[in-house]
């Protein structure tokens, strides 16, 4: 019965929405989606096999008919876009602009990797630090002032603002000024205040840019943001949302820093231990991962793993030190140790495979909710059996909500609601 079903596809609007009505005799289903979103089609599949009493075998012929619906109909001209096509006679080459010589490009996305603990928001509330005070990155030294001093935009979730973030870009000596945080969205009209969600306030961040002259956006951790409609394992979905991050910071000129959080995928090259798709790096134009030096466990090595924009960096050494009741960077020196060096000392937790499916659910949901589809697909394709991610899910007491009537189960952790613990 399901090749009975008739699918048919109106144009794509600017946000890449289009009208999809589905048909089986007397019963018809409309609803308006991105037909290039995985994620959506499954919605849109799963309401027509409830709603019309198909098998779940009827997934496939659906799924196929709604591709090739949009198909024809952009090949017929019905899609609004119009291709844009530029001889490359006419364009003029330019210098890449740089925040941070070398290591991070200002109109960019670059990503920084690393296992919780290492210093990586530390690292971030550094840079920020030496942004507004207008001094050199390391490993140079320059009096202050020497630079245009830049504002910062930072979307932090695991750092209380008042016990964590000010003491710790005091410490580093930051100019409070010049750098701002955005903790959220506040309704109206009674509405409860929200989580910021990308790629749906990306429009509002710009505002913030242009508004307070923002020289560099964090967002730490990338996970916490990306809507949860998303999912982080989805090449498609990543490359959608960080698409248009990546247009907007070349619009703006903003360097954007994402931390991300490694996955547990021991042995393989340090371009694919970021966690979640390698769409992620690949939206990048500079990558960096924060390890341990293998010699010394008090140090810590800033190691490139991706730069397409210049010759590769070098290592960099750095240290946290205590200052009164919070800590701050202590920059060393420059390193041969590469990122391929940090990883071979990353093992593969001992235990159970339940235990290390459990490490991978707690390190996707240790950055608020996300969702079901995600969490599973993360344990599968790290080798783990749907029985195995299941029993892990039961011994973490994972908590589950569904987000509306036929929408995605969202997970979290038991009694954390969302918040993730301190990166440091």
């Amino acid at each position: 019965m399901s090749d009975q079903v008739l699918i048919q596809c109106g144009p794509a609007d600017r946000a890449g929405r289009r009208v999809v009505i589905a048909t089986l005799g007397n019963h018809s289903h409309r609803d308006r989606f991105d037909a290039d979103s995985e994620f959506q089609r499954r919605k849109f599949r799963e309401a027509v096999i409830s709603k019309f009493g198909l098998p779940d075998a009827a997934h496939e012929a659906i799924e196929s008919q709604i591709i090739a619906a949009a198909d024809r109909e952009d090949e017929n001209g019905g899609s609004i876009w119009q291709p844009s096509v530029v001889n490359l006679q006419q364009v003029e080459p330019r210098q890449t602009d740089w925040l941070w010589d070398q290591y991070i490009p200002r109109g960019a996305i670059t990503v920084l990797d690393g296992d919780p603990g290492l210093g990586k928001s530390q690292l971030t509330i550094d840079l920020a630090a030496r942004l507004s005070r207008g001094d050199c990155m390391p490993p140079q030294h320059a009096p202050d002032d020497t630079y245009t001093p830049r504002n910062t935009l930072i979307l932090n979730v695991e750092d209380d603002p008042a016990r964590t973030l000010r003491p710790r870009l005091d410490a580093a000596g930051a100019v409070p000024s010049r750098i701002h945080l955005l903790n959220g969205m506040d309704g109206f009209d009674g509405e409860e205040k929200r989580p910021v969600v990308l790629p749906l306030d990306l429009g509002v961040i710009e505002s913030i840019i242009k508004q307070h002259a923002v020289g560099m956006v964090i967002l730490d951790p990338f996970v916490a943001y990306l809507d949860s409609k998303l999912s982080m394992n989805s090449d498609a979905d990543v490359r959608r949302c960080l698409g248009q991050v990546a247009t907007m910071a070349e619009r703006t000129g903003v360097a954007v820093l994402l931390v991300r959080h490694l996955n547990k995928k021991s042995g393989q090259s340090a371009i694919y231990r970021g966690g979640g798709s390698n769409g992620i790096t690949g939206a990048a134009r500079a990558a960096f991962l924060v390890g341990t030096d293998p010699d010394d466990r008090d140090c810590r090595i800033f190691a490139p793993v991706k730069c397409n924009l210049a010759p590769e960096p070098s290592s960099l050494s750095f240290e946290i030190e205590s200052v009164d009741t919070t800590s701050r960077i202590r920059w060393g020196d420059v390193t041969g140790l590469t990122a391929a060096d940090l990883l071979q000392t990353d093992k593969q937790q001992g235990g159970s495979k339940c235990d290390q499916a459990k490490e991978i659910i707690a390190d996707i949901l240790a950055d608020g909710p996300r969702g079901e589809n995600e969490v599973k697909t993360a344990c599968v394709e790290a080798g783990f059996s749907k029985a195995t991610y299941w029993r892990a899910r039961k011994s973490l007491n994972v908590q589950s909500e569904k987000t509306d009537f036929r929408g995605e189960w969202l997970l979290s952790l038991p009694g954390r609601n969302g918040v993730a613990s301190h990166d440091f």
